[in-house]
């Protein structure tokens, strides 16, 4: 592999000074800037979608991307006969974004903002996803459901099994709200037919380098074609569980961001149905049917125990923000 490695770097035209391992990567310190290096087993169609997005918001001046450095002979993957494919990006060096800090949560509301303008209007045509909104919710729903009944069913229950039972019906009730409200919502009927607008798809704090020149956006492995207030939906709820709901933290994300895309009544219901959703519960409750049930870690029980407390810190962040 290593072998592998030193080769592909020959295909390209800097000089590396010095490497680091990074998670899944290697970090390499050349002449030409920092870059990144990553092994795939297969790359998908997904990767000419990503290099189209990086492409087109470097045209708009948001040139702080991982963009694919192309080796010598013009291709953005290097390939080998014996089937390793690897591929070099653009990389930073910098803070990560810091989410306790709130001037760094009103600068990536921001960026959040003006990646969502630009990436407005990207197709000709809506795309249409697999599957609609209100049917991945009422998916959910019935898994949720599925997963209780199993647990109900069984003779001897240990204590996660008995404390995901007796809150079941609470975050079930919620749940199911969010379900109605989405099926029953007209701004989320306007992308019924589709949508030409492009989502980060997994815009978080992990994704962002704090650079002297400004925010690096990383990591474009899940964008997609959709709801763009999705991926404020999830920055927001990442942000704020770490944040324990503080209500300044979470206004001064809304108005960030409104400062770049319009932030009317609907988008503000569109939020709050998509957070009051119980995300956490939900995950907990996949990981225990899809673990061993003979044996349930204390963690588990002690982020279950987290979740419901947290769940009323949500609860006041909707009413008084939402």
């Amino acid at each position: 592999m290593e072998d592998k490695q030193e080769q592909t770097i020959e295909k390209y035209s800097f000089h590396v000074k010095n490497r680091y391992r990074a998670r899944g990567a290697m970090i390499l310190d050349t002449d030409e800037g920092l870059c990144l290096m990553r092994e795939y087993e297969k790359i998908n169609q997904h990767f000419v979608l990503e290099n189209r997005i990086k492409d087109h918001l470097f045209s708009q001046g948001m040139v702080l991307t991982d963009r694919v450095i192309e080796n010598r002979d013009g291709e953005k993957i290097t390939q080998w006969e014996s089937g390793e494919k690897y591929i070099v990006y653009q990389w930073y060096s910098g803070d990560s974004c810091d989410y306790k800090k709130t001037e760094d949560l009103a600068k990536a509301a921001q960026n959040l903002g003006k990646l969502h303008k630009n990436l407005q209007n990207m197709s000709q045509t809506k795309q249409r996803p697999e599957e609609s909104l209100a049917d991945q919710y009422k998916r959910y729903n019935k898994e949720l459901k599925r997963i209780y009944q199993f647990m109900k069913s069984k003779k001897r229950k240990n204590s996660f099994e008995l404390c995901a039972i007796s809150c079941f019906r609470e975050f079930y009730e919620k749940a199911e709200k969010a379900r109605e409200e989405l099926e029953q919502s007209p701004f989320v009927r306007k992308y019924e037919e589709g949508s030409a607008d492009l989502c980060h798809g997994a815009y978080n704090y992990h994704n962002l380098i704090f650079t002297k020149q400004g925010i690096a956006t990383t990591n474009f492995e899940c964008a997609r074609y959709g709801i763009q207030l999705l991926d404020l939906a999830y920055f927001l709820r990442k942000v704020m569980e770490k944040n324990k709901w503080q209500t300044d933290k979470g206004e001064i994300i809304l108005k960030k961001y409104a400062e770049q895309m319009t932030c009317r009544e609907e988008h503000r219901q569109f939020l709050k149905t998509i957070l009051s959703y119980p995300v956490k519960y939900r995950k907990l409750m996949n990981q225990y049917m899809n673990g061993k049930k003979s044996w349930i870690s204390d963690k588990n029980m002690e982020k279950l125990l987290a979740v419901q407390e947290m769940e009323e810190e949500k609860e006041n962040f909707l009413r008084n923000i939402m």
